[in-house]
C-alpha cells in the first residue's frame, strides 16, 4: 500500500488533463520517427476518407510534455492483439546490413504481403485494417495507403539510423505541407477514446475504490503495471478475470493519477544502469507536514541534475547522480525502491524496499568512502565519484562478474546475489561478508586463468577487499 500511495501522490504532483495519463511516450529514450502524412478528402471528417500517402519524412521524437499528447501513444493491450490504440508501430532499431534492413521492412524480394515477419505486413494487418473495422477510415482505405507506402518509404530507407531505435507513426498532411500527429485528428482521438474506454472497463457492477474509497466503476492496476499476469504471479494475486474487479479496484480519478505517476516515475526517477537488465525506481514518499513541497522540491531537484549538459544522456546522468543525491535530500521523506525486470509482457520484480530514509543512504555511502580510502589510499581530486554510493553498488555486480568468469550461469547467480546485498544495505540488515569473502577467495585462480590484463586482475582483488571491508563497517552500525 505504501508503493501505490506514494506513486499516487507522485501523479497527484501534475495531474495531466484529458488523455494526458493514459498517454506515453512511444520511445522512452527517443528515436527517430518515420512520419507518413495520409492524404484525405476531409480532416475533421469521421470516418477518414484515405486518398493515400502525401509524403513521408524522417523527425526525431521530442520529448516535451505536450508531444504526448500530439503523439497520442499507449501500449498494446497485448502482443497478440491485432490493433493499437493509436497510429503508431514500433520498429527498433534498423539492421545495419542494408539488404537485410530492407527486408526487415519491405519483406524478402519486396513482397511485403507474403511475408509476415517485415514491418509493413504488421502495419497492415497489426495496425491499420481495424480502423476500418472500427469505421475510422472508410472502406478501401488501407488499401490505398498500403499501395503507395512502399515506394514513399523508399526516400527514407537510405538516411535510416541502426544506432537509433525508430517508430512509424501516420498523422495528416496539414496546411503548408506541415504534418498533423494523431492526437490533433478529430478520427484518431475518438478511436483512441473507444479502445480505452473497452479496455479499462471491468463491469457495470458499482465498487468502492480500494484507495479513496469513493463509490465507482473498477478500473484495474493490471492496466498500469505487469507485475503478475494470471498465468504468472509475482506481486499481486493471479486472479481469473471475473474476479479482477475485487483484486484492488480503483476510481478512474486514481487510476489517472497512478498511470500519471508511473510514466513520471519511469522517465524521471529510473535507473537501468546498475544492473544489467534490471530497471531500478526510486520511489520518494513525503512523511509528515509539508509533504507536496518536498517531494516538488526534491522532483525538481532531480529534473535539474538530468538537464546538466556535461553529461551525453540523461542514462548517464542518472547513473552518476541518482543515489548520491538522494542520500543528500533532508528530513521528511522516504523512498521506495523497485528492482525489476522485463520478461516478455510481465514486468518480474526482482526487489521491493519501503521506507527507506535518506539518512540510511547517506550513512551507506560514508561507509563506503572510508572502506575506499582504507583500501585504494589517496585517489586524488579528480577521481571524487569512487567515494559515492553509485559507484559502491555500480562496482559491486562488477567485482563479481570478474569473480564469475565468462560463465553466463554464475554471472546470473552473482547478479541475483548482488540484489540480495543491496537489498540489505537499504533496509539497514547484517551483511553477508563471510559468504562474499568464500565466493570471491574460492574463484580467485579463475579470475587470474581468464584475465588477459593484470591491471584488471589487480583491479578486481582490491575492490573485492574494499566491498568486504565495506560490508564489515556496516555491520558494525548496524544490530544483529
Amino acid at each position: 500500500m505504501g508503493f501505490i500511495s506514494a506513486i499516487r501522490s507522485l501523479g497527484a504532483l501534475s495531474p495531466g488533463k484529458g488523455l494526458e495519463s493514459y498517454l506515453i511516450f512511444p520511445m522512452e529514450k527517443g528515436g527517430k520517427l518515420i512520419r507518413i502524412a495520409l492524404r484525405v478528402a476531409d480532416r475533421e471528417a469521421e470516418p477518414l476518407d484515405v486518398l493515400g500517402v502525401a509524403w513521408i519524412d524522417l523527425a526525431d521524437q521530442l520529448m516535451e510534455p505536450e508531444m504526448k499528447e500530439k503523439y497520442l501513444y499507449r501500449k498494446r493491450a497485448g502482443s497478440a492483439a491485432t490493433w493499437g490504440f493509436s497510429p503508431i508501430h514500433l520498429m527498433g532499431k534498423p539492421k545495419k546490413n542494408v539488404v537485410q534492413g530492407r527486408e526487415a521492412i519491405l519483406g524478402k524480394d519486396d513482397d511485403w504481403a507474403g511475408d509476415k515477419d517485415c514491418h509493413l505486413f504488421k502495419i497492415r494487418n497489426k495496425l491499420l485494417v481495424d480502423y476500418e473495422r472500427e469505421e475510422a477510415f472508410t472502406p478501401g482505405s488501407v488499401d490505398r495507403v498500403m499501395a503507395e507506402l512502399p515506394e514513399k518509404l523508399e526516400q527514407v530507407l537510405p538516411h535510416l539510423d541502426p544506432k537509433s531505435s525508430h517508430a512509424f507513426i501516420f498523422g495528416l498532411e496539414g496546411d503548408n505541407g506541415s504534418f498533423l500527429y494523431p492526437g490533433e485528428i478529430p478520427a484518431f482521438v475518438s478511436y483512441f477514446k473507444r479502445k480505452l474506454e473497452n479496455t479499462l472497463q471491468l463491469g457495470e457492477e458499482q465498487v468502492r475504490c480500494a484507495y479513496c474509497h469513493k463509490p465507482c466503476t473498477p478500473r484495474s492496476l493490471s492496466k498500469i503495471f505487469k507485475f503478475s499476469t494470471r498465468d504468472k504471479v509475482n506481486v499481486c494475486h493471479g486472479l481469473d478475470k471475473k474476479k479482477e474487479p475485487w483484486d484492488f479496484p480503483i476510481c478512474d480519478d486514481c487510476f489517472k493519477r497512478i498511470s500519471s505517476g508511473r510514466d513520471r516515475l519511469q522517465m524521471k526517477l529510473s535507473n537501468n544502469t546498475v544492473l544489467p537488465g534490471i530497471n531500478i525506481w526510486t520511489l520518494p514518499e513525503a512523511v509528515g507536514g509539508g509533504g507536496g513541497h518536498l517531494l516538488q522540491h526534491l522532483i525538481g531537484s532531480m529534473e535539474e541534475s538530468l538537464s546538466d549538459d556535461r553529461l551525453q544522456s540523461p542514462s548517464e546522468k542518472r547513473e552518476f547522480q541518482y543515489f548520491s543525491r538522494l542520500a543528500r535530500e533532508g528530513s521528511g521523506l522516504v523512498f521506495h525502491f523497485i528492482f525489476w525486470e522485463r520478461n516478455n509482457a510481465q514486468e518480474l520484480v526482482h526487489l521491493m524496499v519501503e521506507d527507506v530514509p535518506p539518512e540510511r543512504l547517506a550513512l551507506l555511502e560514508r561507509k563506503w568512502g572510508e572502506a575506499i580510502r582504507a583500501v585504494f589510499g589517496d585517489v586524488g581530486d579528480n577521481r571524487n565519484d569512487l567515494f559515492t554510493l553509485d559507484w559502491a553498488i555500480r562496482s559491486l555486480y562488477k567485482t563479481l562478474s570478474g569473480f564469475a568468469g565468462k560463465s553466463e550461469g554464475d554471472r546470473t547467480v552473482f547478479r541475483d546475489y548482488a540484489l540480495k546485498v543491496i537489498g540489505k544495505m537499504l533496509r539497514g540488515e547484517q551483511l553477508p561478508v563471510a559468504f562474499f569473502k568464500q565466493a570471491v577467495v574460492g574463484r580467485a585462480a579463475r579470475l587470474v586463468f581468464e584475465s588477459a590484463n593484470w591491471n584488471d586482475v589487480g583491479r578486481e582483488l582490491l575492490y573485492a577487499q574494499a566491498w568486504a571491508d565495506f560490508m564489515c563497517r556496516i555491520n558494525q552500525e548496524v544490530a544483529v
